[in-house]
């Protein structure tokens, strides 16, 4: 008898916590559906309002800081996940403006729909500029060209001096010795003076003082040239290998060097640091001031 009074009570808990259950899920839905509802009727409160507005602007700042994170970065892997991530913040934003959108078109004061409007002008201004900056960002471009400046540009400057010097090194008589010293050490200097070249270029910013650069860099190839056929005729068949090395590593730190200029002149460290700086900082702040006068505006609703 106490066992089926123990299952009946046990199956009307059951029955009583799936009720209770069932009535969570309907409230639950219910909630949404009117929440979602009274949002594409434009009917949103005051607090709903705040807290789209406070939801945005945090999605706004959170964007502004990956971007910069992006910009900052030393790897490609790095940039490209805070670029991600900016964007995943940006697309919050425009998911909040439709709705936003939605209310103040039903329902808003002329004053918002002003600053609706002005924030929505200076957000796709942002959009676009960001999308330009995010894609550079990841290209690293200056840094590329400094790091083979520093590595394989710097090996084969270093290669080219080691077999000038064993060119000259036990010349006779020491008349010839002489001369032959100075053209070498011009035609190392002439390299040397390349290199510091490939540094100025990849920290300018202007195309047209970039292009100077490249020409003083052809100046200085040009004199390496003609010191090292100079070498080449003046030099004896023991010495030989020596001077067709050096120009054999001539020719590819010339190689080199074409890549550096076509990193460097890419430019996209430089320019996303400025653009970032810039333009991008004036729209983020007009795109928080409306936002924050909005939610002025709600606080003052029920």
């Amino acid at each position: 008898m106490s066992e089926n009074k123990a299952a009946s009570g046990k199956k009307t808990g059951l029955l009583w916590a799936a009720s209770l259950l069932a009535t969570a899920l309907v409230t639950l839905f219910a909630t949404i559906w009117f929440q979602n509802a009274s949002i594409m009727n434009g009917g949103l409160t005051g607090s709903q309002k705040q807290a789209l507005l406070a939801d945005m602007r945090l999605n706004l700042a959170q964007s502004a800081e990956k971007e910069k994170s992006a910009v900052l970065s030393a790897s490609d892997e790095e940039s490209a996940d805070f670029a991600e991530q900016s964007k995943a913040s940006a697309r919050a934003v425009n998911r909040n403006l439709k709705k936003l959108e939605a209310t103040v078109t039903k329902s808003g004061s002329d004053k918002e729909k002003e600053l609706v409007g002005k924030f929505g002008k200076s957000w796709a201004e942002l959009q676009e500029i960001d999308g330009e900056l995010l894609e550079a960002a990841m290209q690293h471009t200056n840094a590329k060209a400094l790091g083979l400046s520093n590595s394989i540009g710097a090996e084969l400057q270093q290669k080219i001096d080691d077999n000038l010097f064993k060119l000259t090194a036990r010349l006779k008589p020491d008349a010839r010795k002489m001369q032959m010293d100075k053209i070498a050490s011009d035609a190392r200097i002439a390299v040397r003076t390349i290199a510091i070249l490939q540094m100025r270029h990849i920290d300018d910013d202007a195309d047209a003082d970039k292009k100077k650069l490249e020409a003083s860099m052809q100046a200085e190839q040009a004199k390496v040239s003609t010191a090292l056929k100079t070498l080449d005729k003046m030099t004896g068949k023991k010495s030989r290998v020596y001077i067709r090395e050096a120009s054999t590593d001539f020719g590819e730190f010339m190689r080199v060097n074409a890549e550096i200029v076509r990193l460097s002149t890419l430019n996209t460290n430089n320019s996303t640091a400025a653009l970032s700086l810039g333009k991008k900082r004036m729209l983020e702040a007009e795109c928080d001031r409306a936002l924050e006068a909005l939610q002025k505006l709600a606080t003052a609703k029920p």
